[in-house]
């Protein structure tokens, strides 16, 4: 998952995406983190400042135009002993490609949230609760309405350990 190349060469007018990334209305941290700065998602479970039981998950954008998270998952959210459940695997990469389908809306869009229409995630390994989880996504196409993005949580090495393709559709 690399490269700058968003717009779909196939795609109309209609359908590419914006050249950058729509960084206004964020909330961001001396870290160089950010979070939405949409007071409705204050109690997510993902992404929620207010959410004391959530994943409280900061993100960064990376210079090859990817969305990134890393997060220290703990203990009891894994299902086997040290191995992060496969729904918070999910959750993680649900937000971080929620979050590149937001950045990466077209020019003139409304303000209103991108949500999930469709998640296919595949697990192929397991992936360790013993070390931070870094999380990555990026937005392959635009069609109409829907934005189709990639997400992987990686290792150290970059290799994927569970992937996921989702369309995101903006509420109106």
């Amino acid at each position: 998952m690399s490269g700058h190349e968003h717009a779909d060469a196939a795609a109309g007018d209609g359908d590419t995406l914006r050249a950058e990334p729509n960084v206004a209305g964020l909330y961001r941290y001396d870290d160089g983190t950010f979070l939405s700065g949409r007071s409705s998602v204050g109690n997510c479970f993902g992404c929620g400042p207010s959410n004391d039981r959530g994943l409280q998950l900061r993100f960064r954008l990376l210079d090859d135009d990817r969305v990134a998270t890393t997060v220290e998952v703990p203990a009891y959210l894994c299902g086997v002993d040290g191995i992060v459940h496969g729904g918070i695997q999910t959750t993680i990469l649900d937000e971080v490609s929620g979050v590149a389908a937001q950045l990466w809306l077209p020019d003139g869009s409304s303000d209103a949230p991108c949500v999930t229409a469709e998640l296919a995630v595949r697990f192929r390994r397991p992936v360790s609760q013993r070390g931070p989880v870094t999380a990555v996504a990026r937005v392959l196409r635009r069609e109409g309405r829907s934005l189709f993005v990639e997400a992987a949580i990686v290792d150290d090495d970059g290799s994927e350990l569970t992937t996921a393709s989702s369309r995101w559709v903006q509420l109106t």
